[in-house]
């Protein structure tokens, strides 16, 4: 019975500590090197548009998202460096990874499996984003919804995702076409 016991405090922690919806997510999978998928964002009680776009992200830091409805803007992280490109503005803004990477949920998708779960277990300490909520089926994310900073459920739904597809790496370089302003 005290073995028992012991088995039970050992374990007990990484059941307490682990996040199971996480544990089969194909997103998160070890073999898993590149994703690309296309998103629907939707604000509740709020009279603002949907946003629409696409994601692609190449193990471990390049990620790329384009908005593509309501307005064009590409949103780039190349290994250290964040690029925001506004189209109707002609303009890319340069930030360190490190001072914004917080204002960016999706990001969650570029963090380690550990990593996320830790996040999920302290979003509630967050200033931008709380009760992050990860819904799958077949181990494919289907959905995400969070709370933003201004307190609007916010769902992320997800489609058309492909796993270990080639991505061309030019996909991930800025619009050099646009006024580049640096930030640090």
């Amino acid at each position: 019975m005290l073995n028992k016991l012991y088995l039970i405090f050992l374990f007990l922690p990484f059941v307490i500590f682990s996040c199971p919806e996480l544990n089969n997510l194909n997103v998160y999978g070890q073999d898993t090197r590149t994703i690309s998928l296309h998103y629907i964002q939707s604000f509740e009680g709020k009279n603002k548009s949907n946003i629409k776009g696409q994601v692609f992200f190449e193990k471990p830091n390049l990620f790329k998202i384009i908005t593509s409805k309501p307005s064009k803007t590409e949103l780039i992280v190349n290994n250290q460096d964040v690029y925001r490109t506004d189209y109707e503005l002609n303009e890319t803004i340069k930030y360190k990874l490190r001072n914004i990477e917080s204002q960016i949920p999706a990001l969650l998708l570029l963090k380690s499996k550990k990593k996320v779960c830790s996040f999920l277990k302290n979003s509630e300490k967050s200033e931008f984003i709380s009760e992050v909520n990860f819904i799958t089926k077949n181990k494919s994310l289907k959905k995400i919804t969070y709370k933003d900073q201004f307190g609007a459920n916010t769902q992320i739904n997800f489609n058309n995702v492909k796993l270990n597809e080639e991505l061309d790496r030019k996909i991930f370089d800025y619009n050099k076409e646009t006024n580049l302003f640096i930030l640090n």
